[in-house]
């Protein structure tokens, strides 16, 4: 919370009354705007390098918080692609994880495919992650890349395989009941 206090000058002095107020206004927008959550949005086409590294658009680093300190967390995603997890959405994602019962097997193993094979990757100056060749393998990346914004975090896709899951898609249909559900 912010804490202000204007000292204004005599009650005939409009002019600095106008001051004092487009400054409040200034100074309001500018804190809703640093304050704002940024989402993930949009696709972008790149390619890995010869150190698997990729990096990561400029406009994704832009939109992490700082208190994640240029730090993601990068596994398995369900559809055959890597996901990248914002530190902290990732604690979120810990937590739902956390709350599964280790007594279950069905909840052990759903678990254990998520976090087997999450690690944290740190993006250098010039934006790049590397990627180990395990995960690569899973979502069958080899050169190119699909990457694509999905609000709180980011999927890594191999562009066929992308196509060919975007030809398996909902149809129509089934969008508009989903939207439904969700007030969209």
């Amino acid at each position: 919370m912010v804490k202000l206090s204007i000292i204004v000058g005599s009650i005939g002095d409009n002019s600095l009354i106008n001051q004092s107020v487009h400054f409040l206004i200034n100074l309001i927008d500018k804190m809703n705007n640093d304050s704002l959550n940024i989402s993930f949005t949009g696709e972008f086409h790149n390619s890995i390098d010869q150190k698997n590294r990729l990096s990561i658009p400029a406009k994704y680093r832009k939109a992490l918080s700082p208190v994640n300190d240029s730090t993601f967390v990068l596994t398995r995603g369900f559809d055959q692609c890597l996901i990248l997890y914002p530190l902290d959405e990732w604690k979120k994602v810990e937590e739902q994880l956390g709350s599964l019962s280790s007594i279950k097997s069905r909840h052990r193993n759903f678990v254990r495919s998520i976090v087997r094979c999450a690690i944290h990757v740190k993006y250098d100056s010039q934006g790049r992650i590397a990627i180990p060749e395990n995960l690569l393998g899973y979502a069958k990346i080899d050169n190119n890349v699909a990457v694509i914004g999905m609000i709180k975090k980011i999927e890594i896709w191999s562009p066929g395989l992308l196509d060919k899951n975007n030809s398996n898609d909902l149809i129509d249909g089934d969008y508009e009941d989903l939207a439904n559900e969700i007030n969209f």
